[in-house]
Order: structure tokens, then sequence, then C-alpha cells
């Protein structure tokens, strides 16, 4: 199919909304106001508020905003669950059709930007089995090596897929090694775009300077302790365990390496704030990548004037 059978297929298709943009930068809020002016339920598209129970570190909507308007793909998974890619095309998927078919429009919002890859670009990723026996081979390279030396070697097999990595998100470097051992090929190379299954409106957040993001970043964490963050995480220990999803989880794992002892609770507020920015650097890198993406930036206009200009574009896009 051709670029432009491709734009005729996405123009005839129902409509979605996606929000996206770097953390802090006020999607929800945004995907709020919306729903007090037109009919329409969200599908959030966020990697850590799939899972049940992370709430506070991860500014999951409060259950106040969640009455406002109907929200999915929430608390779908328990933190000691491996929830992939695919498991949310699936399931976000369904849900767009179920609000498409009841008359409403689906907002996607969320910073997530494999997510929403997949689910809106009709980006496909093959599945590819768990492969404990290698995972734990690479898990013991890099507790040998390090991570870094873990990395160079996505680096040299998978360079595309290794650029929108962080060097110490080990998880997401075994398993993309995983996929790339067990196909034969990069996992970059495995992935297959499809026809866009929507007609997608897509709403950026952004910033003209990145300091401003680091401000509200450093804003939002402060308002998470002061909200019991610590004790969230404590429980989920308790129950749970230091699993995958805590210690890939800004500031769950920052707050871990708090109660064990390895740090400070000061110097974890600094880490916290820190790896914060740099996962707000990647999604803004990550959505720039998006040549349909519509910017609006928040440290230059005032929030009821970007609602404003973005409640006119969608006007504009559904009536075309």
């Amino acid at each position: 199919m051709s670029s432009s059978d491709n734009k005729r297929a996405a123009n005839t298709a129902k409509p979605v909304i996606a929000i996206v943009g770097p953390t802090a930068s006020g999607k929800t809020a945004l995907s709020l106001k919306l729903a007090e002016k037109l009919p329409v339920e969200i599908v959030a598209c966020d990697s850590r508020t799939i899972y049940r129970r992370m709430d506070i570190g991860t500014a999951k909507p409060s259950a106040f905003e969640q009455a406002q308007v109907r929200h999915h793909l929430l608390d779908v998974a328990d933190v000691d669950e491996t929830y992939t890619v695919a498991n949310y095309k699936e399931a976000a998927g369904r849900a767009v059709d179920d609000i498409h078919g009841r008359g409403k429009i689906p907002v996607v919002c969320g910073g997530t930007g494999l997510y929403a890859r997949a689910l809106l670009e009709g980006l496909s990723i093959p599945e590819v089995p768990p492969n404990q026996e290698l995972r734990d081979e690479l898990n013991h390279f890099a507790e040998k090596n390090g991570n870094e030396e873990l990395f160079a070697r996505l680096t040299a097999l998978d360079p595309v897929t290794a650029e929108r990595l962080n060097t110490n998100d080990r998880y997401r470097v075994v398993r993309a090694l995983e996929v790339s051992i067990t196909l034969g090929k990069p996992f970059s190379q495995a992935a297959t775009l499809k026809p866009p299954p929507y007609s997608t409106i897509w709403i950026a957040l952004g910033v003209n300077n990145r300091l401003y993001i680091k401000d509200l970043i450093e804003i939002r964490l402060e308002e998470q302790f002061k909200a019991g963050l610590i004790d969230e995480v404590k429980a989920l220990l308790t129950d749970y365990g230091p699993t995958r999803a805590l210690l890939n989880a800004v500031p769950y794992k920052e707050v871990i390496a708090y109660l064990d002892g390895n740090c400070s609770l000061d110097e974890a507020r600094k880490d916290a704030l820190k790896h914060n920015y740099q996962l707000a650097r990647r999604q803004i890198m990550w959505f720039r990548a998006n040549e349909n993406a519509n910017w609006f930036l928040v440290d230059v206009e005032e929030r009821a004037k970007i609602f404003s200009q973005v409640s006119d574009l969608i006007d504009r896009k559904l009536v075309n």
C-alpha cells in the first residue's frame, strides 16, 4: 500500500485524539478539559500507570479525576506481572473500538512513545516468548561487567533500539537483546509498520526551555513525597518485593535505594529529579520524530490559551 493509500485509509477511519509529551507537562489536565467539551473517554498510554497500587509515584489520575470521565488501561496488571507492548496494543485497541462503538471519541493520553506508536501508527512487534536462560545469562553479564558493557552489546547489535533506551534500564536492554538474539536480527528491523488504523489528531505538549519541565518535575516530586510516596513503596515491597516494575520506575527505584540504606533521602530525591528529567528529554526527542504532531509550548502560552487552541484545532480536524 502506497503512502497516499495510507493517508486515504487514515482519513476514512474513525477519529482518535492523542495527547502526548514529556512527564509533568500537563497531559492529564488537558485531557480532562477536553472531556468538559467533547464526548470523550480516556485511554491511558503509560507503561507505569498500568500497574495497580503504583498511584502516587506515577501521578496516576486521582479517583476524583477518574470519576469525571471514564478511563481505560489504568490498573490492569499487578507489579509482579510482565506487561508488554503487545499486551498494551491489544487491550488499548479493544478499548478504542469499544469507545467508538458507543459513539464517543477516544483520547489516548500519556508519555510512553512506544505504546502510542504501536497503537496509533500501526507498529507491529513480533511476539517472542521469554527465554529465561538467556535472560539470566545477560543479567549475569551485566552484574559482572556493568550495565554500560551490556548496553554496548545492544548498541553494536541494534543501534536504533539502543538510541531510545537508557543505559541503566537493564530490564529493557536485556529484553531488546533477548528479542534480537532470538530472531537473529535487530529488534528494530523485526518491527514493521502497517497502515495506521485510526485517523489520529496528534496533540504534543512541549517546551521552549527544557529547564521549565525540570521545575515542574521538582514541584510534582515534592508533592508526591508529601502525599505518602515512601509509604506506598513500603507497602508494595512488603507484598511483592523489589519487582522489575518497581526497580525500573522513577521515583520508585530511588526510594527503594533509600529504604535499602544505599543513599540518604536527600540523595534519593536528587536522583529521582535527575532521572525524571532524563526521561522527559527522551520523551521530547521521541515525539519530535512524529511529523504529524501539533506542538503546543506549555512554557510559552498560558494553559487556558493552549486549551482554546487545541480545542479549535480538534474542531477543524473533526469537521474535515
